[in-house]
């Protein structure tokens, strides 16, 4: 699971990272509709695509973000069946 070595003051559980690059998301959304905490807004970056960004405070690391991310799922069966780069 990804993590961050960042810990909120709720219950001292790692904040996820959702993603390291901008390839790793499509900015489809999901992790910001499913936070239970609305610890998640989508921020346009320069060339005007969505990406979600999580405020370290509200976070209360639950990880449903994670769970709910069809990147994450996709690049994962991708890897099982050996064909990721």
């Amino acid at each position: 699971m990804n993590e961050k070595s960042i810990v909120n003051n709720h219950n001292q559980k790692k904040i996820p990272i959702l993603y390291t690059k901008k390839s790793d998301c499509c900015g489809c959304s999901a992790c910001y509709a499913i936070c239970p905490m609305q610890a998640i807004h989508m921020e346009f970056d320069a060339e005007g695509f969505l990406y979600p960004l999580i405020d370290e405070h509200k976070c209360i690391g639950c990880y449903q973000c994670l769970k709910v991310c069809a990147y994450k799922k996709d690049k994962k069966a991708k890897l099982k069946r050996g064909l990721d780069e």
